[in-house]
């Protein structure tokens, strides 16, 4: 598959899985056996990952900050505003409006994610979190 159709694919699963929390269509941007962060896989496996980033950070609105790609794999810099209503590392939900940047790799195969790896910027969602 052509880069231009992986990066489409990404901005397109930022719009409607991520933002708009749509997991129900998560089959239509990913294989059956994705791989998913801490060696799981499974569509089951990256819809109860993204249900948990959901849950932690609420009512989030990503936007798509850079892309690369290369071949069959694509990386978003990314930065998000979002509720903390979840436990995170170790802190109980907060109600508070954060601001958050991370980095998301995608490997396609035949079209779809093949695997997906997600790292956010934790020191600075403390901070936000720890801040009176």
């Amino acid at each position: 598959m052509p880069t231009a159709k992986n990066v489409e694919s990404v901005r397109a699963f930022f719009e409607r899985i991520l933002n708009a929390g749509d997991v129900a269509r998560l089959e239509t941007f990913a294989h059956r056996d994705v791989l998913v962060p801490e060696s799981t896989r499974g569509i089951e496996s990256f819809r109860r990952l993204l249900a948990e980033m959901r849950s932690t950070f609420a009512s989030p609105e990503y936007k798509v900050m850079d892309v690369v790609s290369e071949g069959e794999k694509v990386v978003v810099r990314f930065s998000a505003k979002a509720t903390h209503a979840g436990r995170f590392m170790g802190i109980p939900a907060t109600g508070r409006k954060l601001k958050l940047w991370g980095v998301m790799l995608f490997r396609f195969e035949a079209g779809a994610i093949a695997e997906f790896w997600s790292v956010i910027e934790a020191q600075g969602i403390l901070k936000q979190l720890r801040e009176p």
